[in-house]
């Protein structure tokens, strides 16, 4: 069996119709959630403005992003939960969009980012190789070169029934050659209404819950010696 899945990173771009909001109004958003959501520094930018949080010794951020036609948030090696992502993100738009004369949310994009470490093979690249891939190390002679196999794609179109789109990536992580680096990129484009935020939230939820539920299961079948 696999580790279980722990989350690095979280990112959630919400577009909107370009508003044309001003840096007051943006600094009034920041000093309503600086205290609730752990912000700590705002920032102006040449597209608008973010207001973020280092996390201890810089290894990691919470930040958020006004760029005048979407916000994005991204919380990166906080040790932040899917759960508690979701809780933000809604509790900030609960704020924000009211204060920046945001009706709508009209598209939402959704990455989790996350490490687990198959229990059959010593690191993440010979599982890909011997087990997912199964390429004879004969065929890579050709390459005259030591070769890795690296990761793979898989796509998930949008359907009636199930209306997200996900795209994920798999691959060896580079920071810990024995893990595997899941990404989840969700895509949801059903507009959000201010006063149903908590969409948002289960869609965030729905993105990173496809990892557990469905990519380490699949990969599962492959955590063993001499797949056939």
């Amino acid at each position: 069996m696999f580790s279980e899945p722990s989350t690095i990173s979280l990112l959630c771009e919400c577009v909107h119709l370009p508003s044309k909001y001003t840096i007051e109004q943006v600094r009034e958003v920041y000093n309503k959630v600086c205290n609730t959501s752990g912000y700590e520094n705002f920032i102006r930018t040449s597209t608008g403005a973010r207001i973020e949080k280092q996390g201890a010794g810089g290894g990691g951020f919470s930040r958020l992003t006004f760029a005048g036609d979407r916000l994005q948030f991204a919380e990166d090696h906080m040790g932040t939960t899917a759960e508690q992502f979701g809780k933000k993100v809604r509790t900030v738009l609960g704020e924000a969009l009211p204060e920046l004369g945001i009706s709508a949310i009209l598209v939402q994009q959704v990455t989790v980012r996350a490490v687990c470490a198959p229990n059959a093979f010593t690191s993440a690249a010979e599982f890909l190789a011997s087990s997912i891939f199964r390429v004879p190390q004969d065929d890579l002679r050709e390459f005259e070169r030591p070769a890795s196999l690296h990761g793979f794609r898989l796509a998930f179109p949008a359907t009636r029934e199930q209306p997200e789109a996900f795209n994920v990536r798999v691959e060896s992580y580079l920071r810990d050659p024995r893990s595997l680096y899941i990404e989840n990129v969700g895509t949801f484009k059903a507009p959000i209404p201010s006063g149903n935020l908590e969409k948002i939230e289960r869609q965030i939820g729905a993105t990173s819950d496809f990892i557990a539920a469905k990519i380490i299961p699949f990969l599962a079948q492959y955590d063993r010696r001499g797949v056939e």
